[in-house]
């Protein structure tokens, strides 16, 4: 029989975000296995297998990142200063047509060794080559739910992308526990996907229980075509269709009417806020205040790095509450603790995968991060106060300062050394594919 793996963090002052806000100054965690067993006052949790101390540290729960495109991180810095359809007619779908499924696993490499830099131990991605990327996310340790793209129109992979979504989520469900890739449907948007075809991932999402992962209302340039195709907001052409009848997840919310709002609220859909992304290419402000008002449930994402240049959610997060303080002239709302939670265990609700991460609580997954308290943007720390800790990882601290990271219980950075992928040829295979689609979206 296989030993079961038990270690413990001791020297360090742990913010558990749990429901009654636990936090202890001076705490330790046991872990066994890929689980957190205690987790309390240093004097309350004997030292229980391999002792790691933590030079004083703060643990965290691992970020959970909601809305963001791996494959993107060949586009870095190469299409900036656009408008969203220009940039994407002009700029990234010319790149994209280069893509192959190598150079899509270079690219998801790429992204997963800066999700991990940066404190990000859950991603929801959207793309395709979802068959080719699945192992890379699954080998970098992290956990990864897949949405494989759906297009009306053939993609760079295939003819018929429905037909390899369902192929890809039928080969990797129920394989979670193993893999760390939680597979599901990504339909891009109410825009570039029919009907029908929004119906049929519907019906498949609802009989496999797994989650549909869209675009809705992104632009009001969007909200414009729809209104004159079909009569109806995106949102509610989408309810007409039956599709938010699903766990569904939808990335930016931005030109929502009351009546979407109602709808999101009905139907649980849940928002993915992605600030930085919608504040380079203007697409517009997610209306936060009037969303939690209406009992939406909101997480935050980055996007693609092809529309945010950076993986680091801690920035978003705190350019996130910044813009909505100042829009709606309030200087309370969206408060420390509130971010917090939103880069955490919002997340893991929006992924349903609450029950399992999120927080750290005995019971559930070890996924957890440790930041550098000897980081001088995280100086002064006063530990004994929660407010403190909450509003230092909300406005002071930022993706370089996590210095641990483990998920599943398995180590992924220590010292930030990332000890699940060899850098130096992510970092090479990631330049050559680059290089390629610059040169050759540039003849075409």
């Amino acid at each position: 029989m296989q030993k079961t793996n038990t270690y413990t963090l001791t020297n360090c002052t742990i913010l558990t975000v749990d429901g009654s806000d636990r936090f202890f100054p001076r705490g330790r965690m046991t872990i066994e296995g890929n689980q957190i067993l205690r987790v309390g006052h240093e004097h309350e949790i004997p030292l229980a297998g391999e002792i790691v101390a933590l030079d004083g540290g703060l643990v965290l729960p691992g970020l959970v990142n909601t809305h963001t495109h791996s494959h993107s991180s060949l586009f870095k810095n190469q299409a900036d200063d656009l408008t969203l359809m220009d940039w994407l007619n002009k700029a990234m779908w010319p790149m994209e047509a280069h893509l192959n499924a190598q150079r899509a696993a270079a690219a998801t490499a790429l992204s997963c060794m800066e999700y991990i830099a940066s404190g990000i131990t859950t991603y929801c991605d959207q793309f395709y080559f979802a068959e080719a990327i699945a192992p890379v996310a699954s080998k970098s340790g992290l956990r990864c739910m897949l949405g494989a793209t759906i297009f009306e129109k053939p993609s760079v992979e295939t003819e018929d992308s429905f037909a390899a979504a369902i192929a890809f989520v039928e080969h990797w469900l129920g394989r979670e526990e193993e893999t760390l890739v939680y597979p599901c449907l990504g339909p891009h948007a109410p825009y570039s996907v029919s009907a029908a075809q929004f119906v049929r991932a519907a019906e498949f999402c609802r009989k496999h229980d797994v989650l549909l992962h869209t675009h809705i209302s992104e632009t009001q340039d969007e909200n414009d075509q729809i209104l004159a195709k079909y009569g109806k907001t995106p949102t509610q052409w989408l309810e007409s269709l039956g599709v938010l009848e699903n766990h569904v997840l939808a990335a930016h919310s931005i030109h929502l009417d009351e009546a979407d709002m109602r709808i999101y609220a009905k139907r649980n859909t849940h928002a993915s806020y992605n600030p930085v992304s919608n504040l380079k290419l203007v697409s517009g402000r997610m209306p936060y205040r009037a969303l939690r008002e209406h009992g939406v449930q909101v997480s935050i994402g980055t996007d693609g790095a092809q529309s945010n240049n950076s993986m680091d959610l801690l920035r978003d997060l705190r350019t996130g509450a910044l813009i909505q303080k100042l829009a709606e002239n309030d200087a309370t709302l969206f408060n420390a603790r509130e971010m917090v939670r939103l880069a955490t265990i919002e997340g893991a609700v929006a992924l349903r995968l609450d029950g399992q991460i999120g927080s750290l609580e005995p019971g559930k997954r070890a996924d957890y991060i440790v930041l550098d308290t000897k980081s001088p943007r995280l100086v002064p720390l006063h530990r004994e106060s929660l407010s403190n800790l909450y509003s230092t990882v909300a406005y002071s601290a930022c993706g370089a300062d996590v210095r641990n990271m483990a998920v599943n219980g398995k180590w992924v950075m220590k010292d930030r050394e990332i000890l699940t992928m060899d850098c130096d040829s992510v970092r090479n295979d990631a330049q050559e594919a680059s290089e390629y689609l610059v040169l050759h979206s540039a003849r075409a």
